[in-house]
Order: structure tokens, then sequence, then C-alpha cells
């Protein structure tokens, strides 16, 4: 009998999961179908883009200190080269 139960309860949580939606409703009028299109002014404004190289990275620097330092203003300083 109790395996009965179990296994009734076992099928019915089962069932449950395949069919409850997981999407509330507000968030189903939001979601917007993708058309998988791509424009060419897309593709235009992806080529004109600046490439970085790790020259450029390596050109940044910033002097950040491990901890916050008092200022004379009585605030607090991070150290971000601000």
């Amino acid at each position: 009998m109790s395996l009965m139960v179990v296994g009734s309860w076992l099928a019915y949580q089962i069932y449950s999961s395949f069919t409850k939606s997981q999407i509330t409703p507000k968030q189903e009028t939001a979601i917007i179908p993708l058309d998988g299109s791509i424009l060419p002014a897309d593709l235009d404004n992806l080529s004109k883009r600046r490439k970085f190289t790790p020259s450029d990275f390596s050109a940044i620097v910033l002097s950040i200190s491990p901890t916050p330092t008092a200022t004379t203003s009585g605030g607090v300083s991070l150290g971000l080269g601000q």
C-alpha cells in the first residue's frame, strides 16, 4: 500500500513538472521571437569598430592601493588614481 502511495505521488510530481510552465504571464508577454536576420548596416558597423591590441591594454596604468586610505576632507580614497 505504501509503495502504491509513493509511486502515485512520484508519478504525479513528474507529470506536474512536465505540464507546468516556468514562465510567468508577464514574462510571456515580454518575450519577442527572434527572426535571425542580420542587416548589412550592422555588419558595416562591426567592421568599423576599433580593434584593441595587447599593447593598448599594457599602456593603461592604474595605481590601485589594496586598502582604502583616509583623505584630508574626511572622506575615503579608494586609490583608483582619481
